[in-house]
C-alpha cells in the first residue's frame, strides 16, 4: 500500500476511534493538513492557543471516556505543557502530538526546532520520537496503550515534518489500531486482600469511605452505594471525585478535604477509626496535607487503586487493593451479600443531622441579598436551575470552593469537571470546549475568575465560531483573590502584586459575539440564569463578588485567621 506519513497518521487516529482532536497550524504541520480534508471521520477543532488545546483535551477525555488528543506545531511546541501536565498529575490519558523540524536539526539552529523530547520527558508517562513513517503504526498504539496502562495519564509524539511527507509502501497488515476508550482494562485486586479489607470494615465503628476521581472514571457508584449500605458507612468524596455517588444519598458526606470540603463533613474524617480511599491518590487537596485523616494519629487504612504505585503511597496502607475500583467493589459487594456480613459501623446514622446542619449553616448566606453578589447564593440558585444534562467546570476562584461545598449534585456520575490536580490558571475557559464538543446535548457551565480569564480569553471566538452551548461565569473581584487569601490568612501580610483596575469584561465578550449578562443585583441571578439557559448558543455572565480575604470560602487552613480577624467564613 503506498501511502504517506501524514495519511498514515491520520489513518491511525482514525482506527484508534478518535473522533477529535483540538490544535492549530503551523509551518511544520502543513504537510499534515492539506491530507486531513480526507479524513472527516477525525474532525479537527480549530483553536487559538496550544495551552488551551491541551486542556480542552484533558476535558474532553473526562467527558468521554476516551482519550483526549491534542497537536501543536513546533513553534508552539512548549505551549501545552500546562494541559499535558494537568492530565499527568490527574491521571486522564491524553495524547498530545507536536510536530518539529526534520530530526537533528535543531543542532543547527532551524527556526523552531528543539529536543521537545527532553522537555515532555518530565511531564508524560512517555515521550515519544517517530523519525520514519514506517514506523508510525506502531509508535501510535504504543501512545494510545501507554495513556490508558495502569495509572492512565499523558503521552507525548513528536512528529518531524519530513516523517509526514515521506511517501513509503507499507503492509495492510500494519494498519490495525486500538482502543481509545478509558478505563481499557478492570483488573481484581487480590482476593485474599479482599477478604482482608472486609474484616477490617466488619471491626470498624467510625469507618469512612473516601471516593476520588478514580471512583467516578471507574463508573463504580453502584459498587461504592452496596458496600456503604451493607454495612452503613459514610461515604465522602475529593473534588476531583465529586459525583462518584449521588450528593442527596442518606450516607453521603458530599465533599471532604481542604477543597471544598466543611466542618459538617471533615469531622466524620477527623473522628474515623478506619478510612477506605477508593481511586484516590491522597493528594494534599483530599487530605488538607494529610491531616484529614491524620497520617501523624493514622487510623486503619485500606486503598483501592488502580496503581500499585499510589497504593498505600502517602498513608501506611492496612491493605493495599491493586485493581478498578467498579470491579473490586463489586466482588467485595457481592462477598459482604452472600455471607450476610454485618458490620459495626455507629457512624452512618449520624450523617443525615451532619449534611442537614450543613444546609441550614448556608440557608441565609443563600437569600442574602448583599452586593457585591454573595457567592452561596448564586451557587445554590444555580443549583436549582441547572438543566438536568449539564456539566460545571471550575479552576481556583471564588465559585470553585463554593461549588464544590454547596452546590449539591443530585444525580450519579461525571457532572463536575475541575483542574485542580495542578490548579493552573485559564483552565475553565478552555476546557469548556473540550467538554461542549464531547457533550453536545449538554450545557456546559464554566465557573472563572477574572485573574484567569486573561490566559485563554481568546477561545470565546471558538466558543462563538462553533456555537457551542456555553454559559461562561465570570466572578469578578478585580484581584487575584486566591492569592490575596493565602497571603492574608497563611502568611498574616499585605497584599502584593494581586490587584488589578476594573475591566469591562462583557464588551470583550460582545467583541467575539457572545451573547453577554450582567449580574449587577441578587434578585438578577435567577432571571439571568433561565435567560441564559433559554438557548442553545454561547452566553457570557459577568458578576461582581468579593474577595477571598473578605469573605472566606472553606478552605480548612484559612479559618482560624478568619475567626481570629471576625472575618465572615464559610466552614
Amino acid at each position: 500500500m503506498k501511502t504517506n506519513g501524514a495519511r498514515l497518521f491520520l489513518e491511525m487516529l482514525k482506527l484508534h476511534g478518535v473522533r477529535d482532536v483540538f490544535g492549530l497550524p503551523g509551518e511544520t504541520t502543513l504537510a499534515l493538513y492539506r491530507e486531513w480534508e480526507h479524513f472527516p471521520d477525525v474532525r479537527h477543532i480549530l483553536t487559538h492557543d496550544e495551552r488551551a488545546a491541551a486542556f480542552m483535551a484533558e476535558a474532553y477525555a473526562k467527558a468521554t471516556g476516551r482519550v483526549g488528543v491534542s497537536e501543536a506545531p513546533s513553534p508552539g511546541g512548549s505551549h501545552p505543557v500546562p494541559g499535558v501536565l494537568e492530565s499527568f498529575k490527574g491521571s486522564v490519558p491524553t495524547v498530545c502530538f507536536t510536530s518539529d523540524v526534520p530530526f537533528n536539526n535543531e543542532k543547527r539552529n532551524t527556526l523552531s526546532g528543539f529536543d521537545q523530547n527532553r522537555l515532555y520527558e518530565a511531564i508524560t508517562k512517555e515521550s515519544i520520537l517517530i523519525t520514519r513513517a514506517k514506523d508510525i503504526p506502531h509508535l501510535m498504539r504504543r501512545a494510545f496503550r501507554t495513556a490508558l496502562s495502569d495509572r492512565p495519564g499523558a503521552v507525548h509524539v513528536r512528529v518531524p515534518d519530513d516523517v509526514y511527507e515521506e511517501e513509503i509502501d507499507i503492509a495492510e497488515s500494519e494498519l490495525y489500531g486500538g482502543t481509545c476508550l478509558w478505563p481499557a482494562d478492570r483488573p481484581v485486586a487480590d482476593f485474599a486482600k479482599i477478604d482482608e479489607a472486609i474484616a477490617l470494615l466488619l471491626e470498624a465503628k467510625r469507618p469512612v469511605i473516601v471516593c476520588g476521581q478514580g471512583a467516578v472514571v471507574s463508573g463504580a457508584g453502584p459498587e461504592v452505594r452496596a458496600v456503604a449500605e451493607a454495612l452503613s458507612i459514610p461515604v465522602g468524596t475529593t473534588m476531583t471525585g465529586k459525583g462518584a455517588i449521588s450528593e442527596t444519598h442518606p450516607l453521603s458526606l458530599r465533599v471532604i478535604g481542604a477543597r471544598g470540603g466543611t466542618s459538617y463533613s471533615n469531622r466524620f474524617l477527623e473522628e474515623a477509626d478506619l478510612v477506605f480511599f477508593v481511586g484516590s491518590n491522597t493528594d494534599s487537596a483530599g487530605t488538607d496535607g494529610r491531616k484529614l485523616p491524620s497520617a501523624a494519629r493514622q487510623p486503619r487504612i485500606i486503598q483501592l487503586d488502580i496503581s500499585r504505585q499510589e497504593a498505600g503511597n502517602n498513608y501506611r496502607a492496612d491493605v493495599a487493593l491493586v485493581g478498578d475500583a467498579k470491579a473490586t467493589l463489586a466482588l467485595m459487594a457481592d462477598r459482604i451479600r452472600e455471607k450476610g456480613l454485618k458490620g459495626r459501623a455507629e457512624n452512618g446514622q449520624d450523617v443525615a443531622a451532619a449534611m442537614a446542619e450543613l444546609d441550614r449553616s448556608a440557608a441565609e448566606a443563600a437569600k442574602s441579598d448583599d452586593l457585591p453578589i454573595h457567592p452561596i447564593r448564586f451557587v445554590k440558585e444555580l443549583e436549582a436551575l441547572l438543566p438536568e444534562k449539564s456539566l460545571v467546570l471550575v479552576e481556583p476562584s471564588t465559585g470553585s470552593i463554593f461549588s464544590a461545598a454547596y452546590l449539591v449534585q443530585r444525580r450519579e456520575g461525571r457532572m463536575f469537571l475541575s483542574g485542580y490536580s495542578m490548579g493552573a490558571l485559564g483552565y475553565s475557559l478552555p476546557a469548556a470546549v473540550g467538554a461542549a464538543v464531547a457533550r453536545p446535548d449538554h450545557t456546559i457551565v464554566s465557573l472563572g475568575g477574572d485573574g484567569s480569564f486573561y490566559f485563554n480569553c481568546g477561545e470565546l471566538e471558538t466558543y462563538s465560531r462553533l456555537g457551542l452551548n456555553i454559559k461562561y461565569v465570570l466572578f469578578n473581584n478585580n484581584v487575584f483573590g486566591w492569592i490575596r487569601g493565602e497571603i492574608e490568612h497563611v502568611y498574616n501580610a499585605n497584599p502584593f502584586a494581586t490587584d488589578f483596575r476594573y475591566v469591562d469584561y462583557c464588551k470583550i465578550a460582545e467583541g467575539f459575539g457572545l451573547r453577554t449578562f450582567r449580574i449587577d443585583a441578587p434578585e438578577r441571578i435567577a432571571p439571568v440564569l433561565r435567560e441564559a439557559f433559554s438557548y442553545s448558543g454561547p452566553a457570557f455572565i459577568e458578576m461582581p463578588v468579593k474577595a477571598q480575604d473578605a469573605l472566606v470560602p472553606p478552605v480548612p487552613r484559612w479559618i482560624p485567621n478568619a475567626k481570629k480577624k471576625g472575618l465572615p467564613y464559610y466552614y
